[in-house]
């Protein structure tokens, strides 16, 4: 951020350091312990793990021995690196951070966005969404802002992917449209393709299949409906009968990750007045696996950045 006077820095910094210090006391309390992950990550290996990352966006580096590196581009693939070569049979570890990650914008510009993030590994599936899902819904009733979650399943996305039988390229051009929900995008990437008429229109319909699980249920069933909807539809609604928080808490069924480790819940949240996703999160047991040990893993992302924005509006 931009200042125009100290006085203003100042107010800015010093909300910051209350807005860190009450998340680490409210996570602190929920058993998490705090863990400060790598600066560096080997430029090929994050690249194989995150295919869609445009690689200008990098911030790259040469170590002495010629390596090419990156500067902590995304966490949670750092703390993979970190943590699952050293685990151990039968652990659950709940841990939390501020950090910060580093990108270039489009001018080719440093940029640097604050993050505050909470993990949860080895514990069972539902049980571990229930609890971060319930730790998402205190840390952003907590700051007091208005907030909305969306929440998908990834599962969906494989569906309709497997449906249209895309190939590699195709499935990350599909996903990128999906992420900038445009609908002429989607209208020309599928003229060249071959689809049922049930496919067809559910494809016409995919960006307004928000809002309540109720209202998104209902427009699905007169879509297209089978049994991986079905369970899909069931999954979601065990998670958000316990979230207790019907009006700021909705389904999203064209919601789409930036990055592609995530395999089954998946969420955003928004806060009233901001285009962007300020808190970002989802089930990643596939990029455990990638480490060499698949454990449950589960966990989301703060933009404090843009927290701190709000709370100062």
């Amino acid at each position: 951020m931009t200042f125009l006077n100290m006085m203003d820095e100042l107010n800015y910094q010093r909300t910051k350091y209350d807005l860190n210090q009450k998340l680490s006391q409210l996570i602190n309390q929920e058993g998490y312990i705090s863990f400060e992950p790598d600066f560096f990550e080997d430029y090929e290996n994050f690249m194989l793990k995150n295919r869609r990352v445009k690689k200008e966006n990098m911030v790259k580096m040469i170590d002495q021995d010629g390596r090419i590196l990156v500067l902590r581009p995304d966490i949670t693939t750092l703390l993979m690196r970190q943590i699952v070569p050293k685990w151990q049979q039968d652990s659950v570890i709940r841990l939390f951070y501020h950090s910060t990650i580093f990108k270039r914008n489009a001018l080719g510009k440093l940029d640097t966005q604050r993050q505050f993030g909470v993990e949860l590994l080895g514990e069972k599936r539902i049980e571990a969404d229930l609890e971060i899902l319930s730790i998402v819904s205190k840390v952003l009733d907590t700051l007091d802002v208005d907030y909305v979650v969306e929440l998908s399943d990834t599962r969906f996305l494989d569906f309709m992917m497997s449906e249209l039988n895309l190939n590699e390229k195709e499935q990350n051009e599909f996903k990128d449209i999906l992420f900038r929900k445009s609908s002429y995008d989607l209208m020309r990437f599928t003229e060249s393709k071959t689809m049922s008429k049930a496919m067809s229109l559910l494809l016409d319909n995919i960006f307004s299949l928000q809002g309540s699980i109720e209202d998104v249920e209902k427009k699905m069933s007169k879509l297209y409906f089978n049994e991986v909807i079905q369970s899909i539809f069931n999954d979601l609604k065990k998670r958000l009968a316990l979230v207790n928080r019907k009006k700021k808490w909705m389904v999203d069924l064209s919601l789409v990750s930036t990055y592609d480790y995530y395999e089954g819940i998946l969420f955003k949240g928004f806060i009233h007045g901001s285009n962007n996703a300020v808190l970002s999160g989802g089930r990643y047991d596939p990029l455990t696996e990638q480490y060499g040990k698949k454990i449950p893993a589960i966990g989301f992302t703060l933009n404090t950045q843009e927290l701190v924005k709000e709370v100062l509006r």
